[in-house]
């Protein structure tokens, strides 16, 4: 090859390398796009809130014939804390705006419509017209396993917790440390198996995704969505998320809340009871009162047939979210807490093959096979035999007294031990001879069971781990014993000496566990996983009110 030649083949060379490289630099940047998806029955006409309030463009690159973006824009105004500081600034405080926008993008594909949200857009939309957990299944359909970065949790019980976890790497679920069990996944961030999908995934109801898709691409992307949504490669890893999910579908909860209204009406209360919805500091509770009651009523435990019993009327659902369970202080009498009633209703009811569950005013659809199981592991706990019945209307303090009598066992019940903060811990309510820590609680009390169960764990894991709370409770003990109780360790013992006994006092029928709600299940079980974990014999008792 001439050298004419070969510096025109090194210039093509050149040129190729030059338009490769500025095609790469001007690739497309990543949007971030929040995603809905509509529900299949329901039209463009029901996406929105107020369509009045819109003000609508066409996208021809969309959809030629309609108008598919739509805007709603404030003025720019001067910022609120603007208001805070005026009258001690010197000087005019000009020039300060503030504004906001928010938009709404409308697109099909496969025949459903979904929308792109911009700004505050999600304020714009009618939420019960979308699909609950589009986001969150496309996420765990389409992550790798081993990919995870965060996740949103609720933690179910008679008081739930809400939780955000978050990993400095990518990593798999069981590193989050959640108990499928008991947590209610609400959305998972994480990197997808196809990277040309997304860099990144998070879903709950809507999606979130950074793509380098350009806007004329959407109906495309939308089909792959579709395709992620409706596929079940979930249930290989993720299979829990589906045997307990919230209830969010409005027609839906009102079809339960005609159910719960009817058991009430009814008088058919074996699946309902009253429980207060949050945790009461017992050290300074004197009763409850219903809002129904005269002023100097009250009662230690609140009873769904004293409710009852004080309307001249047949409830309804706006007298029970009208009406409120207060619980009063005992140094003045006063109210130290209250919740509407409806709050501080459990009732649970079967439907179209599911168990529903309404807890601290949220419903929640569960799985009966998954019911199934979990109760069949909580029946499979020896059985702790020895304690009295319970006589009819006795309160636990009543009970625990005379069931220490019975058994020659010692009272610890409301006997504390201190750690020097501003915690305080019952060893247990009964401590017998051989070595059983029986912790005590109503089935209709006031305290939420889990409280119960928290309580059992928690005494337990303290024994086994806490020298300090050893000798102060071996303190307590010799106290509440004459200095004649059971011998106490002041050494770490070996946890297989000892026993943790749930007792549950009830005259319920339900046919459950300890005859027990299900979230009550959820959490006893959750209790004795834990105990046995750390070696101690658990078992269960229902003592019969009678």
């Amino acid at each position: 090859m001439g050298g004419s030649k070969r510096i025109s083949e090194y210039r093509r060379i050149l040129k190729n390398g030059a338009l490769a490289f500025a095609a790469m630099v001007r690739k497309r940047p990543v949007q971030k796009l929040t995603v809905s998806l509509l529900k299949d029955d329901c039209s463009r006409d029901d996406a929105f809130r107020d369509w009045d309030e819109l003000e609508p463009f066409m996208v021809p690159a969309l959809d030629p014939q309609q108008e598919c973006l739509f805007i709603k824009a404030r003025q720019p105004h001067p910022p609120r804390w603007t208001r805070y500081l005026a009258g001690h600034v010197q000087g005019p405080l000009e020039g300060l705006f503030a504004a906001s926008a928010a938009a709404v993008l409308l697109f099909e594909a496969e025949g459903r419509l979904f929308a792109v949200t911009f700004g505050q857009g999600r304020h714009l939309l009618e939420q019960e017209a979308f699909e609950k957990d589009f986001g969150l299944k496309v996420v765990l359909n389409s992550v790798a396993p081993d990919q995870l970065k965060s996740v949103d949790a609720k933690t179910i019980d008679e008081t739930p917790v809400h939780t955000r976890r978050d990993l400095s790497k990518d990593s798999s679920f069981s590193a989050f440390g959640l108990d499928p069990s008991r947590d209610l996944l609400r959305a998972v961030t994480g990197r997808p198996r196809d990277t040309e999908l997304a860099h990144r995934l998070a879903g709950s109801d809507a999606l979130t995704i950074h793509t380098r898709e350009e806007l004329t691409k959407l109906p495309e992307l939308g089909a792959r969505l579709l395709v992620a949504y409706g596929a079940d490669d979930y249930k290989e890893h993720f299979e829990f998320i589906d045997f307990l999910r919230p209830v969010r579908d409005k027609l839906q909860v009102e079809r339960l809340q005609v159910l719960l209204v009817d058991a009430l009406r009814g008088r058919d209360w074996t699946d309902v009871h009253l429980a207060a919805p949050e945790t009461i500091d017992w050290q300074e509770f004197d009763g409850f009162r219903f809002s129904t009651q005269a002023s100097d009523d009250s009662a230690n435990d609140p009873s769904i047939r004293t409710y009852i019993a004080t309307r001249d009327e047949d409830v309804a659902l706006d007298v029970l979210k009208h009406d409120r369970l207060a619980a009063l202080r005992a140094s003045d009498g006063e109210v130290m807490a209250s919740w509407p009633i409806y709050r501080c209703i459990v009732f649970q009811t079967e439907l179209d093959g599911f168990l529903y569950v309404l807890s601290d005013g949220d419903w929640f659809r569960v799985d009966l096979d998954y019911r199934t199981r979990l109760e069949a592991e909580v029946r499979a706990l020896p059985l702790f035999h020895g304690m009295p019945d319970a006589a009819p209307g006795s309160n636990e303090d009543a009970y625990n007294l005379e069931a220490a009598r019975a058994m020659g066992a010692v009272c610890l019940d409301k006997r504390f031990v201190y750690d020097g903060g501003p915690d305080k811990m019952e060893i247990c309510d009964l401590l017998t001879r051989d070595g059983a820590l029986i912790h005590v609680k109503h089935r209709g009390s006031s305290a939420t069971l889990s409280h119960l169960f928290s309580q059992g764990v928690n005494s337990a894991e303290r024994l086994l781990t806490d020298e300090d709370f050893r000798k102060k409770a071996a303190t307590v003990i010799q106290r509440e014993s004459n200095g004649n109780g059971p011998s106490w360790p002041l050494h770490r013992p070996r946890p297989e000496d000892y026993e943790i006994v749930f007792a549950v006092i009830t005259r319920s029928t339900r046919r459950t566990p300890l005859t027990l709600p299900f979230f009550s299940v959820v959490s006893l079980r959750a209790a004795a996983k834990t105990l046995q974990g750390f070696g101690f014999k658990v078992s269960t008792v229902a003592v019969r009110e009678c």
